[in-house]
């Protein structure tokens, strides 16, 4: 960031031109003006071609990869009942989903069977 101050012998008119004439010339685009008083302009953003070009590169493929993947999920649904027995219906989608579509089918066929902490859910 730098800034100047300028005294000058011409009046605030003609000062003030001056300065609308230069933003004008440039490809800066005014967003408030208090006529001779104050005048903000914005231009385009200051940055590096090269270090955009090397984020969008290593970024945004990992980026389009996590939001493309489907997230892992378990559909259950009881198709019949009664007192005695029901027929359940399990979907997974997953690695994730997967075990716990096998941890459900080994707790309602089996019982209760304890929770081993080695599973390996990385999804």
């Amino acid at each position: 960031m730098k800034s100047q101050i300028i005294e000058t012998e011409t009046s605030v008119n003609d000062t003030f031109s001056k300065i609308q004439q230069a933003v004008d010339l440039s490809d800066y685009k005014i967003k408030s003006i208090e006529v001779n008083k104050s005048l903000v302009a914005e231009g385009g953003r200051s940055f590096s071609w090269l270090i955009l070009a090397v984020l969008v590169v290593l970024v945004f493929p990992g980026i389009v990869y996590y939001f493309t993947r489907q997230r892992s999920s378990v559909t259950v649904t009881i198709l019949e009942g009664s007192d005695k027995n029901c027929k359940v219906s399990i979907n997974s989608i997953g690695r994730s989903g997967n075990y716990v579509m096998n941890d459900i089918a080994n707790k309602i066929s089996k019982g209760t069977l304890s929770h081993h902490i080695d599973d390996e859910r990385v999804d």
